[in-house]
C-alpha cells in the first residue's frame, strides 16, 4: 500500500547539488562539464563545500568511467593535487546489457564507491538515436541498476543542444531528464571561465549560479534563487488554498503524490507528476506540510 512506503531519508552526496540516484550534468562541448564533475569529486574526497553546498561526511571513493580519447591522462592532470588516490578509473562499457552493468555495479559496491561519474551519455549510447524514446529507455535500463538496485549515486554527463537557446539542456534526452532526480545545466559560456550553472530538482527546487570555473577551482560570483512561477508569491498561497479547500480532492491529500494528483484534477498543474513537484515547492515555501499522514496548511500559509 502507498501509505506503507517510507520516506526517502538517504542523504545527498552533496546537499542540493548531487542526488543519491541519477544526477544529469549537461552543457555544450567544452563548457566545462568534466571540470565541474572533477570539482564535485574533489568536494566529496576532501570534505570541502562546493558553491556553498555541504558534502556528506565519509571516506569517499569515486569511480570514473570516461569515453573520450586520452580521458585518463586529462583527468589525472586536472585532479592530481586533489584526488588523494581516491578516484578509481574504469574501462568504458560499450554495451547496453543491464546484467553487464549490474555486475559492474557489484564491483563498485564491493569497493565502497560513493559516486560513479560516467563521462558521457553518448559514449554509453553508442550508435543509438536518442531522439527515439525507446532508445533512451535502453540506456536507462542499463544504468538504473547502479543507483536503484545497488544504491550508488551516478553523475552522468551529456551534451546539450546547439546554441545558447538550449540553456544547457541535454539534447535528445527528455526521457533521461525525467529519469534524473537532479539536473545540472551549464550554459552562457564566456571568456575567463565564466558560466551559468542551473540546478533543478523536485526536492530542492531551483537555483542558478553565476560562476568562474577552471581546473584549479570554482568560484561563485552571484547567486539567484529561482522559484517556479506556479508557486511564486501570492499565487502560491492561492494555489495552496484552492488545493486544501476543495472537498472533491480531500481524499487524495494523504501523500505528496496524492497532492500532485489533486492539483492535476483541479487543473492547477499539467499532470500529476508536475503537480507533485508543485506541491513539494509549496512545502519548501511553507505553504504546505505533512502532518500525521495528511497534507495540511504550512506555517507560512497559516500566518497569512
Amino acid at each position: 500500500m502507498i501509505d506503507d512506503v517510507q520516506p526517502d531519508l538517504t542523504p545527498w552526496p552533496i546537499d542540493g547539488l548531487v542526488c543519491p540516484s541519477l544526477t544529469l550534468l549537461s552543457g555544450q562541448p567544452k563548457a566545462g562539464k568534466t571540470i565541474l564533475a572533477g570539482h564535485i569529486a574533489s568536494s566529496l574526497i576532501n570534505g570541502e563545500p562546493l558553491l556553498g553546498k555541504i558534502p556528506v561526511s565519509g571516506d569517499h571513493l569515486i569511480g570514473w568511467m570516461g569515453f573520450d580519447a586520452d580521458w585518463r591522462i586529462e583527468l589525472a592532470n586536472r585532479l592530481k593535487n586533489k584526488a588523494q588516490n581516491r578516484i578509481t578509473l574504469f574501462d568504458p562499457i560499450r554495451q547496453l546489457d543491464p546484467e553487464r552493468w549490474f555486475q559492474f555495479g557489484q564491483v563498485l559496491k564491493s569497493r565502497g564507491v560513493s559516486l560513479l561519474v560516467v563521462d558521457h551519455l553518448y559514449g554509453v549510447a553508442g550508435v543509438l538515436n536518442l531522439n527515439e524514446a525507446n532508445n533512451c529507455a535502453l540506456v536507462s535500463q542499463a544504468l538504473r541498476p547502479i543507483y536503484d538496485d545497488l544504491g550508488i549515486p551516478l553523475l552522468l554527463l551529456a551534451q546539450s543542444g546547439k546554441g545558447e537557446f538550449s540553456r544547457g539542456r541535454a539534447a535528445h534526452s527528455v526521457a533521461l531528464e525525467a529519469e534524473a532526480r537532479c539536473l545540472l545545466r551549464l550554459h552562457e559560456k564566456r571568456a575567463g571561465g565564466h558560466r551559468r550553472l542551473d540546478v533543478s530538482s523536485n526536492v530542492v527546487g531551483e537555483e542558478s549560479f553565476s560562476i568562474t570555473m577552471s581546473p584549479e577551482g570554482i568560484e561563485q560570483r552571484t547567486v539567484r534563487q529561482a522559484v517556479t512561477r506556479e508557486v511564486k508569491g501570492r499565487k502560491g498561497i492561492e494555489t495552496a488554498k484552492q488545493l486544501l479547500g476543495n472537498d472533491s480532492v480531500e481524499h487524495l491529500l494523504t501523500s505528496w503524490s496524492g497532492a500532485g494528483e489533486a492539483l492535476a484534477k483541479l487543473g492547477l498543474s499539467a499532470n500529476a507528476k508536475a503537480g507533485r513537484s508543485m506541491a513539494q515547492r509549496m512545502r519548501a515555501q511553507g505553504f504546505l506540510k505533512e502532518e500525521v499522514g495528511r497534507i495540511v496548511a504550512g506555517d507560512s500559509l497559516l500566518s497569512t
